[in-house]
């Protein structure tokens, strides 16, 4: 068996999500504290994503974003595609 890959959550951090974006980047830290994977989660800030009317942006893949993300949406998303 081996190990299971490391997956990188992006959040936009340009001009306009950066206004938006606390609560749900502090959002996904707390899930992946919660789901015990922070060894296999990292978050990270990413450059304008150029989707700036749906901010705020967070994505795993460019085919794996979550636009106008609220928490509770991260919280699915989350499921969804890491949890």
């Amino acid at each position: 068996m081996g190990a299971k890959k490391e997956k990188v959550i992006l959040f936009c951090d340009g001009k306009k999500c950066c206004k938006y974006n606390e609560e749900v980047v502090e959002c996904l830290h707390d899930l992946v504290k919660e789901n015990d994977l922070k060894k296999r989660v990292k978050i990270k800030k990413a450059k304008c994503q150029g989707m700036c009317k749906h901010a705020p942006v967070v994505c795993i893949k460019k085919d794996q974003c979550l636009t106008k993300a609220t928490e509770k949406e991260v919280k699915k998303w989350f499921e969804k595609h890491i949890a």
